[in-house]
């Protein structure tokens, strides 16, 4: 697991990028507690600095950057190589040892983590290939990433002589380097990809449909009432009530993403009643396409799931791709309303330019026609420029499929990095003096981590029966948290 992390607020430009590691059978609970010591701090990543040009240096200095960190990696993960054939003997929790093989399972990061650890581009997907048009769809029908064959093609890739059109998406969703993973023994880089709920969905569709819902809704003249329900909701257990409008929250994260997962359904449909004639259908339409996607996103928290469970988010994604083309106009981008700005003054202009000689009886009938042609224009430019393709609408097809294989989604959120970063990081970055802060941030979590260790042991040998003073553990306590 890796998450880079910014260590100043408001001043400065420090970073790290820690790697953290855990073990795959632990409840998801007790992983996610920071006082179980169940995520450990493992090693602190070189950060390359960004290079804008593409020059030949800094073509170079990329290439220098992508060995280096592969070489990092190979380091961090030597321990494993040997053991993943031969095995090794490991104290199980009841008492007993037992042989075990142990291998990296999974890689929890968000998707630009993984792209860039996996060497790919920023809308390829780090398991499947699938072109990028198509990133809109719920279709699965693509072939796995094979990073073996990439390393083989690699001098083709980088030529960009490949004329099949298989190796043509491959060169597409490349970049020049070397997949991290792709050296492990007895583990597969495609598989190591797990969906993550606060990336995946409340950064990524969720965060989307916050400016879809304000279109759609200022389209049909319901902003105001949205604003009214919206400001009007109750308390109760696990919900924040929202202190502003909703046009007026500027910053959504995944908190406030969780928190719009549960209200926005009651909400949307109090400022949606009692449509007009010709409002009915997009309402409806509009209605069940939010609630397939809030219906996938609160099945997907299941911590355990059975077949009936996995068809009913099956259904729900494919509702949601079904009913998704409603809000197809309010995905456009700044450049496409820039296109339609300007094709609707020229439209205007000459309008103005018409009505003069007319009478003004004529000239409702003309601004009638212009405002049509002007609606048909904007939809005929928002058709051929909008889309529902980027990657984070693919990833949410992979939900069901890890579930049987890997268990459920919560169990891979990136939030246990969140958590580790403020324990492990950030506190270790306070203490330091800011001067080599890596060599002081790790000296000090692995003195808290000592001292952790030891105190969790004398409470296992105080719960056997062992003379230990409580004196003694309320000091090593207040050692901790002090260190």
């Amino acid at each position: 697991m890796s998450d880079q992390t910014n260590l100043t607020n408001f001043s400065g430009d420090k970073k790290v990028w820690p790697v953290y590691l855990t073990i795959r059978n632990l409840p998801s609970p007790r992983r996610h507690s920071p006082e179980s010591i169940a995520v450990l701090l493992l090693a602190l990543l070189p950060i390359p600095p960004k290079l804008s040009k593409s020059s030949k240096a800094d073509q170079r200095e990329r290439i220098i950057n992508a060995d280096t960190l592969q070489d990092v990696f190979e380091l961090i993960f030597a321990p494993l190589q040997g053991v993943a054939h031969s095995g090794v003997p490991i104290d199980c929790a009841n008492s007993k040892v037992r042989h075990c093989f142990p291998i990296l399972s999974a890689w929890i990061a968000d998707h630009m983590e993984n792209v860039a650890l996996h060497w790919l581009k920023s809308n390829a997907c780090p398991e499947c290939e699938v072109p990028t048009h198509e990133l809109g769809t719920n279709a699965k029908n693509y072939r796995t990433r094979d990073y073996a064959r990439y390393q083989r093609n690699k001098p083709e890739i980088q030529n960009a002589g490949l004329e099949s059109d298989d190796d043509n998406v491959m060169c597409d969703n490349l970049r020049i380097g070397q997949n991290i993973f792709h050296r492990l023994d007895r583990v597969s880089a495609s598989d190591l990809y797990k969906p993550d709920m606060l990336h995946t969905i409340y950064l990524g569709p969720f965060k989307h449909m916050i400016d879809w819902i304000e279109g759609f809704l200022k389209k049909h003249w319901r902003l105001q009432a949205f604003d009214d329900v919206w400001k009007a909701l109750s308390p109760y257990a696990g919900f924040l009530v929202p202190k502003k409008a909703y046009r007026e929250v500027t910053q959504w994260q995944g908190k406030e993403g969780r928190n719009l997962g549960r209200c926005i359904l009651g909400v949307l449909a109090v400022a949606l009643r009692q449509p007009g004639g010709a409002q009915a259908i997009p309402f409806k339409r509009a209605l069940g396409c939010f609630r397939a996607l809030v219906h996938c996103n609160m099945m997907a928290q299941y911590r355990s799931h059975t077949p009936d469970t996995r068809a009913y988010m099956e259904d729900y994604l494919d509702h949601f791709h079904r009913m998704k083309d409603i809000l197809m106009e309010f995905r456009g981008t700044k450049r496409t309303q820039a296109r339609v700005d300007k094709k609707r003054k020229e439209i205007r202009r000459q309008g103005a330019l018409i009505r003069e000689p007319v009478a003004p009886s004529q000239q409702r009938l003309i601004c009638d026609d212009d405002r049509d042609e002007e609606n048909e224009l904007r939809m005929d430019i928002i058709d051929g420029e909008t889309h529902f393709n980027f990657i984070k609408m693919h990833l949410l097809s992979y939900f069901c499929d890890q579930i049987p294989q890997f268990g459920n989604i919560p169990m891979y959120s990136t939030e246990i990095g969140e958590l580790a970063h403020k324990m492990q990081i950030k506190d270790g970055w306070r203490q330091s003096d800011k001067n080599d802060a890596a060599r002081q941030i790790m000296h000090s979590y692995s003195r808290q981590h000592a001292i952790q260790m030891r105190l969790l042991n004398l409470e296992s040998l105080q719960d056997r029966g062992a003379d230990i003073s409580a004196g003694m553990l309320q000091h090593l306590d207040w050692t901790t948290s002090t260190v």
